[in-house]
């Protein structure tokens, strides 16, 4: 339920009881502009008061979480689509997705205001970043980070070399907290910016043909504990095992490889349910054939097959368990 809906079931439950914005101020101990507020949508209700509240209507029928968690979710959300469009590396997409973050921002600190009066004192285009136009008074040091990484990817496909990559990264990293040695990864708590920072550090060093730092930074973050009981883990683990498989290819260490490679496809297979695929495949080709579309079912057909018989040779090179 977002700020609106519930300010208005708020008000329509005052008024059922026949009370006054004044009177609900009073039973709940706080200023009445709160109360109005929080009616109009304006507020988030703070969780002491929502229990007083909760109280006073003999119970809203849902948790503090159902009302904050739009809000939340929204602003986490934005910022997960722009780290997903950063990964993808597509300038249009990671421009559109930091236009959504910014503006969420802007609807809480009056950011366009602060960026504008920025762009005036604006030094000459050969001394400064494109991302030191954003007077980052207003955001907090996680927000500085994903703008600022945002800025340095498109930067990087617009050509910057991949040294100075490498140092404006870490000094990202930097913009919260001094980055940890990389042998420490395991034993530091990391968010998800963080966590993006460390995979294009590691990255870029192997890019860099510095394998051992890389693969020190890939390993701490397969080893890192704060986020074990993350819902990200496995996809972490896959994102990781990947690159280390083509780590360990240039290496020639094809023993290696192979372990990643059966990480990989034996988590694959138990997080998808290639039922559903193969179901939905099945209807496609009866659609195909209710057509007249010969061509179609063929296609799927021999799609088919030829998955049935990788998959056979899947579980047996890799010795993965076969889904029931």
């Amino acid at each position: 339920m977002d700020l609106k809906s519930f300010g208005s079931y708020m008000k329509w439950l005052r008024k059922q009881k026949k009370l006054t914005q004044l009177d609900v101020s009073l039973m709940a101990n706080c200023a009445l502009p709160t109360i109005s507020r929080i009616e109009n949508g304006d507020e988030l209700v703070g969780k002491k008061l929502f229990d007083k509240l909760n109280e006073i209507f003999e119970g809203f029928g849902m948790a503090y979480d159902e009302i904050t968690m739009e809000k939340i979710f929204r602003f986490k959300q934005a910022r997960q689509e722009l780290l997903k469009a950063i990964k993808n590396g597509r300038s249009e997409d990671i421009e559109n997705k930091l236009n959504t973050l910014q503006a969420y921002m802007e609807s809480k600190d009056d950011l366009t205001d602060r960026i504008k009066g920025k762009k005036k004192q604006r030094k000459a285009k050969d001394e400064v970043k494109d991302w030191e136009m954003i007077n980052y008074d207003s955001c907090d040091e996680i927000d500085k980070q994903y703008f600022v990484l945002a800025h340095l990817v498109h930067s990087r496909r617009n050509g910057l070399p991949l040294e100075q990559f490498l140092d404006e990264a870490i000094g990202i990293f930097e913009l919260r907290r001094k980055i940890p040695r990389y042998e420490d990864i395991p034993k530091v708590k990391i968010t998800d910016i963080e966590y993006e920072l460390f995979f294009i550090i590691a990255k870029t060093h192997m890019a860099l043909g510095d394998d051992k730092n890389a693969e020190i930074i890939f390993k701490g973050l397969l080893n890192n504990k704060g986020y074990v009981n993350s819902p990200k883990i496995k996809e972490r683990f896959i994102e990781i095992s990947e690159v280390m498989a083509r780590l360990f290819m240039a290496r020639k260490d094809y023993g290696r490889v192979n372990e990643c490679l059966t990480f990989i496809f034996g988590e694959y297979i138990s997080m998808s349910d290639t039922r559903i695929i193969y179901r939905s495949l099945c209807l496609q080709a009866e659609i195909c054939q209710v057509n007249g579309d010969n061509n179609g079912v063929e296609m799927i057909d021999k799609f088919l097959i030829a998955t049935e018989n990788l998959m056979a040779h899947m579980l047996k090179e890799y010795r993965l368990k076969q889904m029931g």
